[in-house]
């Protein structure tokens, strides 16, 4: 029996801007359940709210006023509000508040029609099916959109369109789509998004997640990444009881006060998820969270995934390869793939080899010495892609201690070249100064003396310098 979380319905992207015209005055827009949505007041130059009145046309006609003289005055004045500029704001708007809004000001008024996205589930599926209905609720009600070019589309979580034999599609009006699935184990948890599409567009969007009883949650983690897995319906604020997550076969039970215990690589956080801090390979396996007292009730059964990516360098340097990884929990399925990207050299890619519970392509590239560049392996499932895994090559010549070095060899010449000049400047004042002193004989004499030594001194600094500058051109060579 396959059931289907409401809770699991949330807002994936929506836009409240001008979406289409239905005629020369009404504003179409969309909107999502337990969202909000802001409705313009078309009429220009409105100096006071005071004199607007909003107004909701039902599905037969009826009116039934919303704001007047300013004032919210219902139906359920509670998510109702009148902003500064004397826009309508509607707070987690449902199914019925896709109505025609008019906003009047004496002679003058403006409409918008307000169209509301949403996806349900059938409660009654054929057998080993999931079914999920995707519909503008005005296909029920007040408008017909069959004139709007709209359609629906489905798709996963990353916007790449469900396809594959295990899926159906029946669309019996634009604004009205069901997706039917052959159910899998592994579709526990997942999440399946309805797109509508105006004018090659995405107007508005929402996702579900499907609970599948006795399911396995797919996850897909890189390594060195961190990653939590969460306990289902432990984390609720009514559970008061124990819990163990089963690791691998090996069960830690935890209290119903976590003390954040540490058992080998893993953390129990005081939601009673499960941390780690950094996946490894090894740690692909499946894992499952219960109550570790009475009839020991199951809470969520999560199978992990790893993606890694392995470099090589070849003899005498001349080809890198890089092997991508996937290390699955037990043989990895079918509907798995592997893609590089990021590549800008010449290079080729084997084929896809599936290896006991290992899913494995190589990339081969002509060199393991190159520029610095990032190329990316992904893994999917069924197109969409669940996780990524970055290399990241460092040309050794591009490291910020090679590039400090020649700025550390200037400073040091720098350095040397003051130091030369201020001995010269020291010794010159000094011969200055014992020239003026009066001595004729003596002064000649010691005159003759310093000359002697302040040009050998002058000399022994010109070659300092020269061997300095020489060494410094010699390490900037050997750098370049």
């Amino acid at each position: 029996m396959v059931t289907f979380s409401l809770l699991g319905l949330c807002l994936v992207s929506l836009t409240v801007a001008t979406a289409g015209v239905q005629s020369s005055d009404h504003l179409v827009m969309f909107a999502l359940p337990r969202d909000s949505i802001t409705l313009p007041c078309g009429i220009p130059s409105i100096r006071s709210c005071s004199s607007i009145n909003w107004n909701m046309t039902g599905e037969f006609g009826s009116v039934t006023e919303v704001v007047k003289a300013g004032r919210v005055t219902g139906p359920d004045p509670t998510r109702l509000g009148l902003l500064k500029d004397c826009s309508l704001e509607i707070n987690n708007p449902v199914l019925n508040d896709a109505r025609l809004y008019t906003c009047g000001s004496g002679a003058l008024n403006s409409s918008v029609s307000l169209l509301i996205l949403e996806i349900t589930e059938n409660p009654t599926p054929a057998q080993g099916t999931i079914e999920l209905h995707c519909f503008l609720n005005t296909y029920k009600g007040l408008f017909n959109c069959n004139n709007k070019g709209i359609h629906i589309k489905w798709s996963s979580e990353d916007n790449t369109p469900i396809n594959g034999n295990r899926f159906h599609f029946e669309n019996t009006a634009e604004c009205f789509s069901k997706l039917i699935i052959n159910k899998r184990q592994t579709d526990h948890h997942r999440r399946w998004k309805c797109q509508l599409i105006q004018n090659d567009e995405v107007t508005a969007a929402i996702s579900y997640k499907t609970t599948v009883t006795d399911g396995v949650e797919e996850v897909f983690a890189a390594v060195g990444d961190s990653l939590s897995l969460t306990c289902g319906n432990a984390s609720s604020p009514g559970f008061s009881g124990s819990m163990e997550w089963d690791v691998g076969g090996k069960s830690q039970s935890y209290g119903t006060v976590p003390d954040m215990g540490q058992s080998g690589a893993f953390t129990v956080n005081e939601d009673f998820s499960l941390f780690i801090s950094k996946v490894s390979a090894p740690n692909a396996g499946d894992y499952q969270c219960s109550e570790s007292t009475g009839q020991k009730k199951m809470f969520n059964k999560i199978r992990l995934h790893t993606l890694d990516v392995i470099p090589q360098c070849g003899p005498g340097g001349k080809n890198l390869t890089l092997t991508c990884v996937l290390t699955c929990t037990k043989q990895c399925d079918k509907d798995f793939n592997l893609t590089w990207s990021g590549s800008s050299q010449d290079s080729w890619q084997s084929s896809l080899m599936n290896e006991s519970n290992t899913l494995k392509k190589k990339l081969v590239l002509p060199i393991c010495s190159m520029r610095s560049e990032e190329i990316t392996c992904a893994v999917q499932r069924e197109g969409a892609v669940m996780a990524l895994k970055k290399w990241r090559s460092v040309n050794s010549l591009q490291t910020p201690a090679w590039l400090a070095l020649p700025l550390g060899l200037l400073m040091c010449a720098a350095g040397a070249g003051l130091y030369v000049h201020m001995k010269k400047k020291h010794k010159k004042d000094a011969a200055n100064e014992q020239s003026s002193i009066g001595m004729t004989h003596v002064y000649d004499v010691i005159e003759d003396v310093n000359n002697e030594e302040l040009q050998q001194q002058r000399q022994s600094n010109r070659e300092a310098a020269t061997t300095t500058t020489d060494s410094f051109y010699d390490l900037l060579q050997a750098v370049n």
